[in-house]
Parts: structure tokens; C-alpha cells; sequence
């Protein structure tokens, strides 16, 4: 339940002072370290996915992970609430990050290849940049303009690649293009973010968006997962699980929202280089997908995009784009 009690800005800030954050080293490494967990994550969870299907799997995996982030939480930081006034926000973000964002993807990466939903996740830091410059906080460059195209151009190819005649590309064409609105509900999930961990510490912030997420998972998947036998999880499905809520959700969330707050949206999201690169490889050591000519164009295109959007562009508001330095 959460707190009744309004805090007011000042209380709020004697309430931060006194919590036991968690302490994490320096952040590129640690973000280094989140691709390298999430890169990994598409084999091991499509393994997940494919056996019990995705709905089951999102709510499963998600709420052991709202679970056990809470707990942490709560003995990490003493109050694990949130005060009443950002409630709507914490649905925004657990709407578009995980009770969209999630089905999404594992239905994607149930119709496509691992490979595919690696580079075509990987655009969202573009959606990032276009946020900044709809609501006027940064203005594109050329090579920022140039760097959205080329990225574009890179996941039509990679799109272009599953969509033959007959059933297994229509399926992969298909997926492509679910993961491809995941990547756009994860790109706002990482620009909104940013304004919750100026008044949150990440974990609470990871915490309550997917708990929310999780709620709003509920209704659409729990006639599913009502299917499932205990011959249904196998050591495959187990391990999956486990690695989806230790691993890919508590650990790799908490590092990736403590990188939006020093490092700022836009950089933190630009580490999706690495967890493509990761998911490429991935995909050809477990399942041993083909890497073709039009694939690997596709994915220089994405990557040469990627770097062109990451540019820094002319800040028109520095102070509301960029988290401020943490004390």
C-alpha cells in the first residue's frame, strides 16, 4: 500500500539524505556489464518463451522480480514508498517500459530470430534523441538527422530479411515488426525515467515501474499462465526465469536507471551498441543462426546510425535534459 502522506519537497529531501542507497562503481563499466547480461538475454530467454509461451512467461518473470526488487528495496533503503503525487508517472512508466514493452518483445522474439530482435531493440537510444528534439531540449544536427535515416534504413534491411513467401519469414517479418514498437516503448521508458531518478534512487524507481507494469500484465496473462502444468518447468524454463528476475530484471535495472541518473538518458542508452553486438553472437552460439550479407550490412547500418544520433547535438536546455551530478 502506498504512503497516504504527502512529503513535501524539503521532507523529501531529509528522507533521501538518510537512506542506504545501494553503491554501485564506476558506470561505464557497470553499464559494460548490463549489455553483456542483457546481450546474453535474448538466447536465454527465447528458451523461456518458447517452451510456455510469452504471456506466461512476462508475468511470471516480472512478478518474482517486483517481488524480490521490493524486498531489496525495502532492506536496502527503509521506505520502499513513493509519495502520492508521482503515482500517475509511476503508471506511465510501467505502462510503456514493461505492461507494453515486455509482451511485446517476447512475442517478437517467439516469431523472429534472436539476431533480429538484437539489432532491432538496439534503436531505441533514436527514440531518445527524437524525444529530445520534439520537446525542444536538444536540436539535430545533420549528422544527428543523418544518424536517424541511416538507423532506419539499417532495421528495414534487417525487416527485408523476413519477409519471404513462405511461412517461417511471414512469421519473422512479422516479429520484426512487434519488436520494433518494443523498441519504441523502451526508448520512452529510458527518456522519461531520467525525471524519476532526480527524486528516486534507481532501485525504487526500477522497482515501481515494473510493479506496475506487472499489474497491468495481469489481466491479459493470467488466463495462461492458469494452463500451465508443473511439467511445464522444466530446468530450461527454470533457468530462464531465473535469470530473467535475478539477473536481466534486478541486477541490469538497477545499474541501467543508476546510469540514466549520472550519466544522462542519452549516453546510458547508447551502451545498446554492446548488448547488440552480445545478442548477435548469442544467437549464433545457441541457436546457430545464419549472419548473411543483407544481415550484416544491416546491422553496420544500425550501429553507423547509432553513433551519428549519439553525437551531441546543441542542448537548448541543458538542466532539464541532463540529471543533475550526484552528491
Amino acid at each position: 500500500m502506498l504512503s497516504q502522506d504527502v512529503i513535501s519537497h524539503s521532507q523529501a529531501e531529509k528522507v533521501n539524505s538518510g537512506k542506504k542507497e545501494i553503491t554501485l562503481g564506476n558506470p561505464f563499466f557497470m553499464l559494460f556489464l548490463v549489455s553483456l547480461i542483457w546481450g546474453f538475454n535474448f538466447s536465454i530467454i527465447k528458451n523461456g518463451v518458447m517452451a510456455i509461451g510469452p504471456l506466461p512467461f512476462s508475468l511470471l518473470r516480472f512478478l518474482f522480480s517486483s517481488m524480490v526488487m521490493f524486498f531489496v528495496l525495502w532492506k536496502t533503503e527503509g521506505n520502499p514508498f513513493i509519495q502520492k503525487e508521482d503515482i500517475g508517472y509511476f503508471i506511465f512508466l510501467g505502462f510503456v517500459g514493461f505492461g507494453i514493452y515486455q509482451p511485446l518483445w517476447t512475442f517478437g522474439l517467439r516469431l523472429s530470430l534472436v539476431s533480429h530482435s538484437a539489432l532491432i531493440l538496439s534503436v531505441s537510444p533514436v527514440v531518445v534523441t527524437l524525444i529530445a528534439w520534439v520537446k525542444k531540449e536538444e536540436m539535430i544536427s545533420w549528422s544527428n538527422f543523418l544518424g536517424v535515416v541511416i538507423g532506419f534504413l539499417g532495421v528495414l534491411l534487417i525487416v527485408r530479411q523476413g519477409s519471404g513467401g513462405n511461412s517461417l519469414s511471414h512469421n519473422i517479418w512479422k516479429g520484426d515488426a512487434i519488436t520494433f514498437v518494443a523498441a519504441v516503448c523502451w526508448g520512452l521508458y529510458s527518456y522519461f525515467g531520467k525525471n524519476m531518478v532526480k527524486k528516486y534512487s534507481p532501485l525504487k524507481t526500477s522497482t515501481w515501474s515494473i510493479l506496475f507494469g506487472t499489474l497491468m500484465m495481469f489481466p491479459i496473462s493470467i488466463w495462461d499462465v492458469r494452463k500451465l502444468t508443473l511439467a511445464s518447468f522444466s530446468r530450461t524454463v527454470n533457468f530462464s526465469i531465473f535469470y530473467g528476475v535475478v539477473l536481466s530484471s534486478l541486477v541490469a535495472h538497477i545499474i541501467w536507471m543508476n546510469g540514466v541518473k549520472k550519466l544522462g538518458s542519452s549516453r546510458t542508452s547508447s551502451f545498446q551498441y554492446v548488448t547488440q553486438l552480445v545478442g548477435v553472437f548469442g544467437a549464433w552460439l545457441f541457436f546457430r543462426e545464419p549472419l548473411g550479407w543483407g544481415f550484416l550490412v544491416g546491422m553496420i547500418l544500425i550501429s553507423f546510425g547509432l553513433w551519428l544520433c549519439q553525437r551531441k547535438g546543441y542542448v537548448l536546455k541543458d538542466s532539464e535534459f541532463e540529471p543533475p551530478t550526484p552528491e
